[in-house]
């Protein structure tokens, strides 16, 4: 299934939306949108708590939307916006135990996230 290409107005014309119309008030996260998985968990290490606890407040009330918009995509490939959501709701993963277990950045007796390599 494609979807059309989201466009908006702007002052020097048309340009692609970087994430579907209805979640453009996620894309001041765009930053925690990104692949692979070692990148998204490098975005996590890097953030303060202030910045992941804004980035989970933002994207929690909305995962049933995210999951229920991006459902019409599986198993075909994505548009780029529709791609963009998905990996925000994969950073939205790595960044939930902070919040909701450990309420805080650091995490203790655990090894350095940055060791563990995906494969």
């Amino acid at each position: 299934m494609t979807e059309p290409r989201t466009v908006a107005r702007g002052n020097g014309g048309d340009f692609e939306r970087a994430l579907p119309e209805q979640f453009a008030d996620l894309e001041p996260f765009l930053d925690w949108a990104v692949e692979p998985e070692a990148a998204r968990t490098a975005r996590k290490v890097k953030a303060s708590m202030g910045e992941v606890r804004a980035f989970y407040a933002a994207m929690m009330p909305r995962l049933g939307e995210v999951l229920d918009y991006l459902e019409q995509y599986f198993g075909d490939e994505m548009p780029a916006p529709a791609r963009r959501l998905h990996l925000l709701s994969l950073s939205l993963v790595g960044v939930a135990t902070l919040v909701e277990i450990y309420k805080q950045r650091e995490v203790v007796a655990a090894c350095d996230p940055l060791r563990f390599v995906p494969h």
